[in-house]
C-alpha cells in the first residue's frame, strides 16, 4: 500500500483575499436621527411609543 501524501492546509482560508474586492459592501447611508424619536411615535401612536419604551429600556 503506497503511503500517503501529507499536504499542508490552505492558510487562513477564511481571511480575505487581495484579489477578491467584488463581494457586497455595506451602503454609505447617515443614521437618522433619534433623539426626538419618542416624541414623534407618541404623536403618532401613544401605545407604540409605551411598548418602543419597554422594549428599548428607556
Amino acid at each position: 500500500m503506497p503511503e500517503q501524501m501529507q499536504r499542508s492546509p490552505a492558510q487562513n482560508p477564511w481571511e480575505k483575499k487581495s484579489m477578491d474586492d467584488g463581494g457586497p459592501k455595506a451602503p454609505n447611508v447617515s443614521k437618522p436621527d433619534t433623539s426626538n424619536l419618542l416624541k414623534r411615535l407618541r404623536s403618532i401612536d401613544p401605545d407604540q411609543s409605551r411598548k418602543f419604551r419597554q422594549r428599548s429600556g428607556q
